[in-house]
């Protein structure tokens, strides 16, 4: 699995390959059809494992603004490692990949964010925060904007802890 993850992350999934994939696994191509049945089904695999924001339940909500920022903010690290939803927007162009991707990833982040949210429109607030999150990394990764910079951290840290509030407000 490892193989794959780091496959469909360098490149997504329009461009990954199988036979890279078991190359890299040290496998039989044919391995991955019997036991995943093709690409897509590979693909689905990878993107079962959402990102656990479980370290965020009890937060109360300024620290989990916070992290919610760092998350943002961690998010064009190229030594991360693995994250489904770098996978999910580099792979966001394949209309094959965008129902797994919408049923394995986003769907599932927005219930768990909601959840640890709570109250009124958190569903809604939960999309708006990972579509913060994911523009962060557009911005910096595919847009390459000098302003979204990492040299940029601290202020944009507290614009994304202001927005973020301002989403995650009560009173909203």
């Amino acid at each position: 699995m490892g193989a794959a993850r780091a496959e469909f992350q360098r490149t997504g999934y329009e461009a990954a390959s199988t036979r890279k994939i078991a190359s890299a696994a040290g496998c039989n191509p044919a391995l991955i059809s019997r036991y995943y049945g093709s690409k897509i089904g590979l693909f689905e695999a990878v993107m079962e494992e959402c990102i656990d924001l479980a370290p965020l339940q009890g937060l109360p909500l300024p620290e989990m603004v916070e992290a919610l920022a760092d998350i943002a903010l961690g998010k064009a690290d190229p030594t991360g490692g693995f994250d489904p939803l770098v996978v999910a927007i580099k792979s966001s162009g394949s209309v094959e990949a965008q129902d797994v991707i919408r049923t394995k990833l986003g769907n599932p982040m927005v219930k768990q964010l909601a959840a640890l949210i709570g109250g009124n429109n958190s569903d809604q607030k939960a999309g708006v925060i990972l579509s913060i999150i994911s523009g962060m990394f557009v911005g910096r990764v595919s847009v390459d904007a000098e302003a979204l910079s990492a040299d940029h951290d601290s202020a944009l840290k507290e614009l994304l802890v202001h927005a973020m509030t301002a989403v995650l407000s009560p009173d909203r």
